[in-house]
């Protein structure tokens, strides 16, 4: 009898073929389970050499012992005619097909729900609307008619809301809120705001609220003419706030002759009232970049209702915003997360929160997860962009540049007046090169105050060596963020300037500046100082002062915030140092590489990656 066929009737084939299948399950369940439980790589490791190890000694187990009905015996003290060897063959079958079985909807799990799509995210996050565009709204900022003025932010929130809601639907182009709402206080022509947002419509009102009682005037206006198409005024009680935005909604759907299969519809996100007051107003903050004083709100607010899901969510958003600005980069992903842990408890279908919950996690999974979750989140609610700037900063963090470009385009034409937009703009231009192109949406986000290029845009000036420009920006930004005393700055600038002396004098002033810096503001101060390494083109340094951050694909640290900078200011080189792809390594980058492709600037030579 030939070796081949003897293996075959020991059943040591498909011993082989049952013990790779069920090692791969097993490994794809290591992979999918360790990380989430926070166990070490090797872990993962471990199991795969476990595994390895234990294929020779099952194959020979096969080939030396038989599976009895009297128990394990040697296959030598079998009598050839009483072997069943066939009948175990038969169930080795079974165990093959069974396990095959689970081994596909593992493989589709992994593949169509944990980790995200290979194709682009931003490119699908593009096709906002699956159906052409019927028709276009603005909803402007409805006029608070209370007595009391402080109760503006409860008919701001009132128009936000009726907004979020027509963004669900299909075939609506809704303009995002800040442009919407950059003509409240104006008495504007609505013909001219329909010019200036590419509207076909404009919804408007006022909202007067007294204790209990609520009165909502709504009206949509047809700009080309400024004719009235349809107006209602809602008179309610605060429990059924609800209920106004929805027939709000479904007015607009039938004046507007927009088919769809079902109204979107508000629900109630609280019974609280008072709870859903505070919301409100924590949103306005936000909106206003307030993000402290919006956390501070909104933990108001979970204590009321511990059950508001949304609120959650906000919080989740509202820290996320401050890591690595006024919080600690690990200590403000950590209350993301768990912000986003409690909302998704209570309503796991909010996308955003699901987003953040597995960005705060860290790593490479995280970040795949986070980038399809956000995605997600802007083809829901195309008219709320408050995915667009994560989404835009996790594209640029792991390198897909031009990607993150392509959101930023869209972001400025759903919100055209949007500061945010317009920095988002200008910074992904800046970093695919169109650097003179990109001071154009720069310079608008600068003036209307936007934080983020208050930062950014004196960082540009520096690295094009326009210092006069960006010294006295470089002070402002400061100021704004309770540095008062910048009458070092111009002498930093200089002393770093100095192409012999240069890195050992910010070796030595960086320290002392921030050590006289009050201690509620130090830790920005000092991450803003330590930019000037990677600015000043002292890579080397900066690449210390990354590895000394701690990097890792477990947590979230100061590393990834310095790698995000070094990435947008990648012009002296940051991706191609020596130490790049080191990094990249230890944060997890490169294995978002290996399942979306590779980024911007590296390729993979060889088996090994190259980066430019």
């Amino acid at each position: 009898m030939s070796i081949y066929n003897e293996l075959k009737r020991r059943n040591v084939i498909k011993v082989a073929i049952a013990y790779a299948v069920i090692a791969w399950v097993l490994m794809q369940v290591a992979a999918t389970t360790f990380p989430a439980l926070k166990l070490p790589d090797w872990t993962v490791t471990l199991v795969a050499v476990l595994l390895l190890i234990g294929f020779p000694v099952a194959l020979i187990f096969a080939w030396a012992f038989e599976l009895t009905p009297e128990g394990i015996k040697l296959e030598k003290d079998i009598v050839r005619s009483e072997s069943i060897t066939h009948t175990t063959g038969r169930k080795l079958d079974f165990i093959i097909i069974g396990v095959l079985a689970v081994a596909l909807v593992l493989f589709a799990v992994e593949r169509f729900i944990l980790l995200p799509d290979t194709a682009p995210a931003s490119d699908s996050a593009q096709e906002v609307i699956a159906t052409e565009v019927q028709q276009s709204i603005a909803v402007l900022a409805f006029v608070n008619m209370s007595d009391d003025p402080g109760n503006e932010y409860f008919s701001d929130g009132m128009s936000e809301e009726i907004l979020n809601l027509l963004a669900r639907i299909p075939g609506l182009k809704v303009i995002g809120r800040t442009s919407s709402f950059a003509f409240k206080g104006k008495n504007e022509d609505l013909r001219v705001i329909g010019q200036k947002l590419d509207v076909k419509t404009v919804l408007e009102g006022s909202v007067r609220k007294s204790g209990d009682r609520v009165r909502i005037t709504a009206q949509l206006v047809d700009v080309s003419d400024g004719a009235h198409i349809w107006s209602e005024t809602y008179d309610r009680t605060m429990n059924d706030i609800f209920a106004v935005q929805d027939d709000v909604a479904a007015a607009i759907i039938d004046a507007l002759q927009i088919h769809v299969s079902v109204n979107p519809t508000r629900g109630s996100p609280t019974e609280s009232p008072e709870a859903y007051a505070l919301f409100l107003k924590a949103r306005v903050l936000l909106n206003a970049h307030n993000n402290r004083e919006a956390s501070q709100l909104l933990r108001q607010v979970t204590e009321l209702d511990p059950d508001f899901a949304e609120a959650h969510e906000l919080l989740a958003a509202s820290y996320w915003s401050q890591a690595g600005d006024n919080i600690d980069v690990t200590e403000g992903f950590m209350l993301s997360g768990e912000a986003a842990t409690k909302a998704l408890a209570i309503n796991p279908d909010l996308a955003f929160a699901q987003a953040l919950y597995y960005i705060a996690m860290g790593g490479a999974r995280s970040h795949l997860n986070g980038i399809e979750a956000l995605a997600r989140a802007w083809r829901e609610q195309p008219g709320n962009s408050a995915p667009l700037r994560p989404l835009i900063y996790e594209l640029t963090y792991a390198g897909y540049h031009r990607e993150a470009h392509r959101l930023a385009k869209q972001y400025a034409t759903v919100d055209p007046l949007s500061p945010v937009a317009n920095y988002s703009l200008g910074e992904t231009l800046y970093m695919i090169g169109q650097t003179s192109e990109a001071m154009a949406p720069l310079t608008v986000a600068y003036d209307l105050e936007n934080e983020f290029a208050s930062w950014f845009v004196p960082y540009v000036h520096l690295i094009e060596g326009r210092d006069e420009i960006a010294i006295p920006q470089f002070e402002a930004d400061l100021e704004l963020n309770g540095i008062s005393d910048t009458a070092w700055v111009r002498e930093l600038v200089t002393g770093a300037r100095d192409p012999a002396a240069g890195l050992a004098y910010l070796d030595q002033r960086i320290p002392q500046i921030v050590a006289s810096m009050p201690d509620e503001h130090a830790y920005y101060g000092q991450n803003t100082l330590l930019n000037l390494y990677l600015l000043f083109g002292f890579l080397d340094r900066y690449y210390e002062i990354i590895f000394a951050a701690g990097p890792n694909d477990q947590s979230w640290t100061d590393a990834d915030v310095l790698v995000w900078m070094g990435t947008v200011f990648r012009r002296d080189g940051f991706t191609s140092h020596p130490r790049y792809l080191e990094v990249a390594e230890l944060l997890g980058i490169t294995r978002i590489w290996e399942h979306r492709g590779p980024p911007d600037f590296c390729e993979k030579s060889e088996g090994q990656w190259v980066c430019e």
